[in-house]
């Protein structure tokens, strides 16, 4: 812990938000979180730990949830609140007080370069369902959570940590889209979720049938304490559903919407507004303010917090440069001693983060959570455990697939152009459980080089930096056409790999290796889709991994020449994704795991 740090804690710093390069281990996490709670026992410890594609206590190696894409796969949201309970416990064990999320943003752009799968899925009923269901099951294992990104970043084509999205389009049109499911986790206390009675018995049930005895006992107690007050049973029954379905804080997001407001909604006073008219009544916190949507805007992060207390933000979340911190704190200071910002509107955001905390606190006692490695450790596990369930389940194969043979060497293209930001990287985790089932496996690009010279017609340089990961540009595509063409693959096979007599040039005799295709925006009209199809055209055997939206799958690959080829839909591209990708190539079909099953929607 850095001593800057130590020492802001006990000045009375509000929170802290992990990072991959904090959580190694869960050990290291746990031992951290006690550390920064002995210092400071109000200090919030939040994540950002979506699952999927977005992880920080698993960033190495990967995701065991599958992520959220994945769990709108399936219908109800019974396994959501499983999802959610199991992370939770994790989260809890590893001291962390404040889940960043559930993401409850609607993806209506299927070019979103930002979202994608991170959400529960393209219309507002199932973002609403399974995001309500995901936050129920982290609270039930004593941690809170956080809706993000108010008012929605699903319609948006910019991502807004390199630019400012904007989503011009009527009030109406947003109320009916992208606040449905902030509204129905807001719902005020006391009145059913509207339309959700269903969804509300369902979970109940899995609650009465299937929670933990630390759950049940937490309920009790509630239940018990209401009594106490001699308040009618129909209350106890909606105050326990309100607080097990309700967000203890949301993030706003750096998303210009015309119809709210002139200002992104970070830095926007009618979006907290609206917001607070939502029934919200805790912390609202910014997305980080150094990004690049805000940085355009308001030339310095320190205006841009300032900008978000004016706005009624009252957590204000920053980067890894400590420099951010004391150039925000000194922001504030001036705008206090100008009367720009007053003292007594701090006060109410400290007051209510101080809420926040206190209410996590009560929680982890109520279902006794405690911050311990060992603990950490074994809910890791069950996590991994429902997580490959959850995958088998999902994880499921368009088209014909020609199963890989055991003693197969694929080549693996990885054709996903964009950076994902808001995970910290372009995931590998698809090219690791491809190499590990099958260790003679070629990445391109990728961190291995190609075995022996003669392979490989291109420049040492122009290898070299095929293997630094940092993507295929045009040429290096060429290259690895022209590579396929020479050794015999092209069109002389149909699309099941089938030798048709081709003739192959004397120096290459040997077969084909299988050809494994990673996407995740095919979109027509792409970059992605025009690589795709210049490889479909060579190689019509090749299957596809798509690790991108699956509800447009046929859209993308369906009006490929042909009809397309095979494509194992991996709804993300998480460890546990991953895993069950292997398992479809391989042959082994999807559901083979029966605990948890449901079919998918």
């Amino acid at each position: 812990m850095p001593d800057w740090l130590a020492d802001a804690a006990r000045a009375g710093l509000a929170g802290v938000v992990y990072f991959a390069r904090n959580t190694p281990d869960v050990a290291t996490t746990a031992a951290l979180s006690a550390a920064l709670h002995e210092i400071s026992p109000d200090l919030v410890i939040a994540v950002d730990e979506e699952g999927g594609d977005v992880s920080r206590l698993e960033a190495a190696d990967g995701s065991s949830l599958p992520g959220a894409a994945a769990l709108g796969v399936l219908p109800g949201g019974a396994i959501s609140l499983d999802a959610g309970r199991a992370l939770g416990r994790v989260l809890a064990a590893t001291g962390i007080d404040l889940l960043l999320g559930p993401v409850l943003d609607v993806v209506s752009e299927p070019e979103n370069p930002v979202i994608g799968v991170r959400a529960f899925g393209t219309t507002p009923d199932v973002v609403a369902r399974h995001g309500i269901a995901f936050a129920r099951g982290v609270r039930s294992a004593g941690v809170g959570v956080c809706g993000k990104h108010f008012p929605g970043h699903g319609a948006t084509t910019v991502d807004s940590h390199v630019g400012l999205p904007v989503v011009d389009q009527p009030l109406d049109v947003v109320r009916a889209r992208d606040l449905v499911p902030f509204a129905r986790a807001l719902c005020p206390e006391g009145v059913p979720d509207p339309g959700q009675a269903d969804r509300a018995v369902l979970d109940q049930g899995a609650l009465d049938q299937g929670a933990p005895d630390q759950v049940v006992r937490a309920q009790a107690v509630r239940a018990e304490a209401v009594r106490d007050r001699a308040v009618p049973n129909q209350v106890v029954r909606a105050q326990t559903v309100r607080d097990q379905s309700r967000l203890d804080a949301v993030m706003t997001a750096h998303v210009l919407f015309p119809a709210v407001g002139p200002a992104p909604a970070s830095v926007e006073p009618a979006a907290t507004r609206l917001l607070r008219e939502l029934g919200h009544d805790g912390p609202i916190i910014t997305d980080a303010l150094d990004m690049g949507a805000l940085r355009q805007l308001t030339g310095s992060v320190g205006e841009a917090a300032v900008r978000a207390v004016e706005a009624g933000a009252d957590l204000l979340c920053l980067g890894l440069d400590p420099a951010l911190y004391t150039e925000v704190y000194d922001a504030l200071s001036r705008a206090v001693a100008s009367g720009r910002v007053r003292v007594e509107r701090l006060e109410e955001s400290g007051a209510r983060t101080r809420a926040l905390a206190a209410a996590v606190r009560d929680r982890r006692s109520v279902v006794g959570a405690v911050t311990d490695a060992d603990v950490a450790q074994q809910a890791l596990a069950e996590l991994a455990d429902l997580g490959a369930v959850i995958a088998d389940a999902v994880v499921h194969v368009r088209g014909h697939l020609v199963p890989l043979t055991p003693d197969a060497a694929p080549d693996v293209v990885d054709l996903r152009l964009r950076l994902d930001h808001a995970a910290g990287r372009t995931a590998r985790h698809v090219q690791t459980a491809i190499a590990e089932a099958w260790p003679g496996s070629r990445e391109w690009p990728g961190s291995r080089m190609w075995p022996g010279s003669r392979d490989w017609p291109g420049s040492r340089d122009f290898s070299e930096a095929l293997s630094s990961g940092l993507g295929l540009d045009d040429d290096g595509l060429a290259v690895l056409i022209a590579r396929f063409t020479r050794y015999g693959v092209s069109a002389d096979l149909d699309r099941i790999g089938t030798e048709r007599g081709a003739e192959f040039p004397d120096d290459a005799p040997r077969e084909a290796e299988p050809l494994v295709v990673i996407t995740r925006e095919p979109v027509p009209g792409s970059a992605e889709r025009a690589r795709l199809e210049q490889l479909w055209a060579v190689r019509p055997d090749l299957v596809v991994v798509h690790t991108g939206l699956p509800g447009p799958v046929e859209d993308w690959f369906g009006t490929l020449s042909g009809g397309g080829p095979a494509v194992v839909v991996a709804c993300g591209t998480g460890r546990a994704n991953a895993a069950a990708a292997v398992e479809r190539i391989r042959g082994v079909a999807a559901g083979t795991r029966a605990e948890h099953r449901e079919p998918r929607q």
